[in-house]
C-alpha cells in the first residue's frame, strides 16, 4: 500500500506520522487489497486549536473515507481509523457475496 501523509496549516513531527502509518498499516489485517491510502492532518488556528483528520483510502473500484476531529490528531486518527475498518469489512462482505452470487 502506498500512504501518503499531508500536514495543512501545521509540521507533521515524524513521530506523527510513524504514528498514522502504523495505523494505516493495521487496516491492511482486513484487507490486503488497499491500493492507496492518503491521510490530511489540519489544525484551526483559534485559542482552543481543533485537530483534524481525514484518511481516504482507494480499494478496488471503490474509494472509503473517514473525517474525525479530536484532542489531540493521535485521536482523530483512531476515530477514522475505526470508521475505516467497518467500511472495509462491509466492503470484504459485499465483495464476498457478489462472488458467490457469480459463482453460480
Amino acid at each position: 500500500m502506498e500512504a501518503q501523509i499531508t500536514a495543512r496549516h501545521f509540521e507533521a513531527n515524524a513521530a506523527l506520522r510513524d504514528y498514522a502509518s502504523e495505523k494505516l498499516k493495521k487496516l491492511e489485517r482486513y484487507y490486503d487489497g488497499i491500493m492507496e491510502a492518503r491521510v490530511v492532518l489540519s489544525e484551526d488556528g483559534g485559542p482552543a486549536a481543533g485537530k483534524s483528520a481525514e484518511i481516504i483510502v482507494h480499494v478496488y473500484q471503490k474509494t472509503l473515507s473517514a473525517n474525525s476531529q479530536g484532542v489531540s490528531h493521535e485521536d482523530a486518527i483512531d476515530n477514522c481509523v475505526k470508521a475505516l475498518r467497518r467500511q472495509i469489512k462491509k466492503y470484504k462482505a459485499k465483495l464476498r457475496s457478489t462472488d458467490k452470487d457469480y459463482m453460480k
